[in-house]
């Protein structure tokens, strides 16, 4: 029996409305037990079997979606213009792999574009790829985005010194390796600030918010993110306003 393949292209939407069902990447599908009925009943869904059941329907994964109320399972307007997107992207990749520069995830991704025939298998590689390009296009933004405002810009004091300033929050992630939250910021006069904290957002404020500091200048140097950048980096940080 042949092997079932599809377009690249049609995967990708696949793999976009998956995306968008989910709000984000879900690597395996969870399920709890339910005593009263004495079966099993899904938390949630892999987005790899949701793209399953889009592109070779009667999966019993339409039946976890319903009762997820997670149905339907159509693309949208904005779900085909992603595809564009993303398809661009990767076509923009030839010239890195003419010179062997694409590397991991990259390369694998690149190699099944240019087959353009892709199966099953491939479709756990391809699930996470629109969470993973959505973050990549926001940082490509937010690099340009500081470029344009910091460039000029030097640091707020030297280390050791003691402050207090008004902090707009533009990107924050969590670490796993330690545990902790960091925030990158700007200041009122456009100079590029980082610290960690053990708060989340919610706890202590969400990105594109502002809040008064007062804290303790722990080191300044050129930016690891921000190419050309200078950042001052906090410890010793309290909110308060």
């Amino acid at each position: 029996m042949a092997k079932q393949t599809f377009k690249f292209k049609d995967v990708i939407i696949a793999s976009i409305v998956a995306d968008r069902i989910n709000k984000g990447y879900i690597k395996e599908s969870n399920y709890k037990y339910d005593q009263e009925g004495e079966t099993y009943v899904p938390t949630s869904v892999a987005n790899k079997n949701i793209m399953r059941e889009i592109l070779t329907p009667g999966q019993p994964v339409r039946t976890e979606m319903l009762l997820l109320g997670k149905l339907p399972l159509s693309a949208t307007d904005k779900d085909f213009k992603l595809a564009d997107q993303i398809v661009d992207h990767i076509e923009g990749l030839a010239l890195k792999a003419l010179s062997d520069e694409l590397a991991g995830y990259e390369k694998n991704i690149y190699n099944v574009y240019e087959t353009d025939e892709v199966t099953t298998y491939d479709f756990g590689l391809i699930a996470s790829f629109p969470s993973s390009y959505k973050r990549s296009a926001k940082s490509e933004k937010l690099e340009v985005q500081i470029g344009k405002l910091c460039s000029d810009s030097g640091y707020i004091g030297k280390a050791g010194e003691k402050i207090e300033i008004d902090l707009k929050i533009v990107k924050h992630i969590f670490s796993r390796n330690y545990n902790s939250h960091i925030y990158t910021a700007i200041t009122t006069d456009n100079k590029l600030v980082s610290f960690w904290s053990q708060k989340s957002p919610q706890e202590l404020v969400k990105v594109g918010k502002t809040m008064t500091v007062k804290a303790k200048i722990k080191n300044t140097s050129m930016s690891r993110f921000f190419p050309g950048i200078k950042e001052t980096q906090l410890n010793y940080l309290k909110k308060v306003a």
